[in-house]
């Protein structure tokens, strides 16, 4: 066994005169088949007839196994002491209080300067190793082979047994049989109960267990109570089976109770939330296509896809200006399909110059949506005017007027006259040689921005000519014997392509032709065979090219036609069935969502990439041109008797901005709502804002 030494004086030395002292007793003290819980050393002057001397070495101080071990002290006598020394150990089970379980002594006959040694060994028995000794090796454990059985342990079970070892029945120690009383004053007698544990029998009381949370089922960790006038609320008699009685907590958890996903043990059965396999795993959620983890739900009745971080907000932005309106927002990760941005707050989605923050422009409209109109440092000094001129004659009519860049603007008209003002120019210059003769009408122009305002133009002969901005004469390329009033270009896969609409051809009224402008190669296209004079052409490109037209008087009312890339056609949009229409003059194309036409008494028309409505009108003028920026920002021109209007559209109704008198016009064209050009007769040119 594992020896653990221990060295402890018992005196020290005593005395007043210097003289060599008694030799000292080295005792070993060895236990073998226990471990005391004190060990007791004593010495006695055999002879000399001192008090004896003793020393005890607390439970702390005894090193060893449960089996036995050892502790070394050291006798160190008074010199007064004779030389015969007894020496004694006594070992006791707890503390060293009361009768040892056993002892040993040792007579020693010690010797003037030297050291003695001699060794006490103490035998026992602690066979279960619960600290007690059996009775049978001196001890005080009545049976040895339990460790719950020992004077230690408190006597509280119905079982036959002295648990204790004080030699009384269980009857008599735990005063069964005897009256007691339980519960709510319920009297009994007392008994054993199913446990083992002493418990109040009362017969006609009802036994019941705490229900705190109210869900029928009693704690299974509280102790049955007894009630002899009746259980009151907030108990039941069974089945005390509840494994979370807890108020606001345990009102969902009883066995049998339907699991939910929150976190508890519901039906009592040992796992939590197992009816939901796929909790806290990875998902997308379908509505807002971001990812997440699978988590309970508001209800605990189902799983939902939790996105950790803020899902981002997508504004539709139809005038595509790089704001949306917060109208129709879609919340997802994934940017949706069409024109939406990650950017809000554009108080105008049908206007590209009206937005969070934008440059005030001379327009009248509150551009930085502030709820304010532009100041006047928006606009020339004085406020913002149209500004009219006179260019050519006092006679001159002005038919058509197109733009390419702020600042850079042609006009085409009677007197073979072509216009032309460059940014930074000043003025116009109008020129009316290198093609045609006095009597040409040019009829329409078009401006192409990508060849610094290089122009194209016909005329009420079929003249199809061009003209550079810088020069100072045209170049007739052909001649198509065709009276044709409108021409627009696009570009497919870079290629300039130009569009014109004629009033009559060999092959049908209503001839629509493509041109590359530079060559005598004109392709005609008929209208799809449906009779009616065009006036009118535009698109962006070539999937959105529209022609107007119709007849003032007969059968044949309003056109629109939709030219198609795949076999070169144009078909009818079936506007003729939209009544109250009159014949359409002009036709502008914002986008491949947004287009409008005009015409004839009041009519006018916006198409929204599906269909064309008509929209309302406050008067019966008729509207000669139209040009537009977004589906809540057009502008129009009218005649009104002698009078020409110019009419803005907002998105809800059309409104008189301009009025001149004795004035026909003829068209406007713009870069911007404060770059606008309107052109008619007496050779009148307005601009506004100057």
């Amino acid at each position: 066994m594992r020896r653990v030494l221990l060295f402890l004086p018992l005196l020290a030395l005593a005395g007043c005169k210097e003289e060599t002292p008694q030799g000292g007793v080295k005792v070993t003290v060895s236990y073998d088949g226990f471990k005391p819980g004190c060990v007791r050393v004593i010495a006695r002057d055999v002879e000399g007839g001192h008090d004896p001397l003793s020393e005890d070495v607390a439970a702390e101080k005894v090193r060893g196994e449960a089996t036995g071990g050892s502790i070394v002290v050291g006798v160190l006598p008074p010199d007064n002491w004779s030389s015969a020394v007894e020496v004694e150990a006594q070992a006791f089970e707890r503390t060293c209080d009361g009768e040892p379980v056993v002892r040993r002594s040792q007579a020693v006959t010690m010797t003037r300067g030297e050291s003695t040694s001699t060794t006490l060994l103490l035998l026992a028995e602690d066979e279960d190793a619960d600290g007690y000794v059996s009775r049978l090796t001196g001890g005080t454990d009545c049976n040895d082979d339990r460790p719950t059985i020992n004077p230690g342990v408190t006597e509280e079970l119905c079982n036959g047994v002295d648990d204790n070892c004080n030699d009384q029945a269980d009857a008599v120690e735990l005063q069964l049989g005897q009256s007691c009383t339980t519960g709510t004053n319920c009297q009994g007698t007392s008994a054993c109960g199913d446990n083992g544990k002493v418990v109040c029998n009362v017969p006609s009381a009802a036994m019941a267990y705490p229900d705190a949370d109210g869900d029928g089922h009693g704690d299974k960790n509280a102790t049955a109570t007894a009630f002899c006038n009746g259980v009151p609320t907030g108990f039941v008699t069974s089945p005390n089976d509840d494994c979370d009685d807890r108020v606001g907590t345990g009102a969902n958890v009883f066995p049998g109770a339907q699991e939910r996903c929150d976190g508890k043990d519901n039906d009592c059965d040992g796992p939590s939330d197992e009816d939901f396999p796929q909790l806290n795993q990875a998902c997308n959620d379908p509505g807002t296509q971001c990812n997440g983890t699978q988590q309970c739900n508001a209800q605990g009745t189902a799983l939902t896809c939790v996105i950790p971080q803020p899902v981002p907000s997508w504004y539709p932005d139809d005038d595509g200006d790089g704001f949306g309106r917060t109208s129709d927002r879609q919340q997802t990760c994934v940017q949706p399909a069409g024109a939406f941005v990650s950017q809000g707050e554009d108080c105008d989605d049908g206007n590209p110059f009206t937005y969070r923050n934008a440059t005030e422009l001379c327009d009248g409209l509150d551009n930085d949506c502030d709820t304010l109109v532009e100041t006047a440092a928006a606009c020339p000094a004085g406020g913002g005017t149209w500004n009219t001129r006179t260019e050519g004659s006092g006679t001159q009519i002005w038919h058509s007027v197109s733009t390419w860049t702020p600042g850079g603007v042609w006009a085409t008209g009677d007197n073979n006259r072509r216009a032309v003002m460059r940014p930074g120019d000043s003025g116009f210059t109008v020129t009316t040689s290198g093609c045609g003769d006095a009597s040409t009408a040019w009829y329409a122009v078009w401006a192409d921005p990508n060849n610094n305002g290089r122009a194209y133009f016909t005329s009420a002969s079929g003249r199809l000519a061009n003209q550079d901005s810088t020069s100072t004469s045209c170049t007739q390329v052909t001649v198509t014997d065709l009276a044709t009033y409108g021409i627009t270009g696009v570009r497919n896969n870079s290629v300039l392509e130009l569009y014109g609409v004629s009033a009559s051809s060999a092959v049908g009224e209503g001839a629509a032709f493509l041109w590359d402008g530079a060559t005598t190669t004109v392709t005609f296209n008929p209208t799809a065979n449906d009779i009616s004079y065009v006036f009118d052409v535009h698109g962006t490109t070539r999937n959105t090219l529209f022609a107007a037209g119709g007849y003032s008087t007969g059968t044949v009312g309003p056109r629109i036609y939709r030219y198609m890339p795949g076999d070169g056609t144009w078909q009818t949009q079936n506007v003729q069935a939209i009544s109250g229409l009159g014949r359409l003059i002009g036709i502008w194309v914002v986008n491949d969502k947004v287009a409008f036409a005009v015409g004839d008494s009041g009519s006018a028309l916006k198409w929204n990439g599906t269909t064309w409505s008509k929209l309302t009108f406050p008067n019966s003028d008729d509207l000669t041109s139209v040009v537009a920026f977004g589906a809540n920002s057009a502008y129009a021109t009218a005649q009104s008797g002698t009078k020409g209007r110019i009419y803005r559209y907002n998105g809800v109704d059309w409104q008189k901005i301009h009025e001149v008198a004795n004035v026909q016009f003829k068209d406007i064209a713009g870069t911007s709502p404060a770059d606008l050009w309107v052109v008619g007769n007496n050779g009148k040119i307005l601009h506004w804002p100057q």
